[in-house]
């Protein structure tokens, strides 16, 4: 633990009114997890008003903290903290309504309720990986889609039997029918011999 952030760059810079940046951002984060509406504020103000660079900084944390420390207690925080900050960039630096969207994103993220079990799966991950408890690839994992999987024979008819299924699944009579149609389509589709006039499009065979 003693090497954990062992450098910080933003320990070497200060805020306009001289507090260590580390500090500031520290104060930031550490205010929204407990739901300080007013010290939050008074840190995030502090860091728009030092430089651009500062106000940009501000921003990443909120987009992380709505992940970090928000997570499952509001999954639509994200996407409202990455909104408002697009929002903000359509106003210029010095512009009087600029600071009016990180007012809104830390009002809103501070009165969330909160739970970090994504931060803390992530950080196990690495520790796993750290001290080599990696990856090993499950069967289930080899279809069509792989170069093993077709090895072993495993075509679309699998995909759709096994490779495809997912947990849990959407109850509902049209998905059922659906799926069941498909894959009665699939068995037969050797024996449709119709052709088209037209050259059928041509997909990947791989994926992006």
């Amino acid at each position: 633990m003693s090497e954990f952030m062992s450098y910080d760059p933003w320990a070497s810079v200060t805020t306009r009114n001289g507090i260590g940046g580390d500090e500031i951002i520290s104060m930031l984060q550490k205010s929204i997890r407990r739901g300080l509406e007013h010290n939050a504020l008074a840190a995030a103000y502090e860091m728009y008003i030092t430089s651009p660079q500062f106000e940009d900084k501000l921003w990443r944390r909120l987009m992380a903290i709505s992940v970090e420390d928000i997570g499952f207690g509001c999954v639509e925080a994200p996407n409202l903290i990455y909104t408002l900050n697009c929002i903000r960039k359509e106003f210029l630096y010095n512009d009087g309504d600029r600071p009016m969207f990180f007012v809104h994103a830390i009002r809103f993220l501070c009165r969330q309720k909160k739970e970090r079990s994504s931060d803390n799966v992530k950080n196990m991950l690495i520790k796993d990986f750290k001290h080599g408890r990696g990856v090993e690839v499950p069967d289930y994992a080899y279809d069509l889609h792989t170069r093993k999987g077709r090895e072993m024979g495993r075509d679309e008819l699998h995909f759709l039997t096994e490779a495809s299924r997912v947990i849990p699944q959407l109850e509902g009579e049209d998905i059922k029918k659906i799926y069941n149609d498909y894959l009665e389509y699939c068995k037969h589709e050797e024996e449709d011999t119709s052709v088209s006039e037209v050259a059928p499009f041509e997909y990947n065979s791989w994926q992006f």
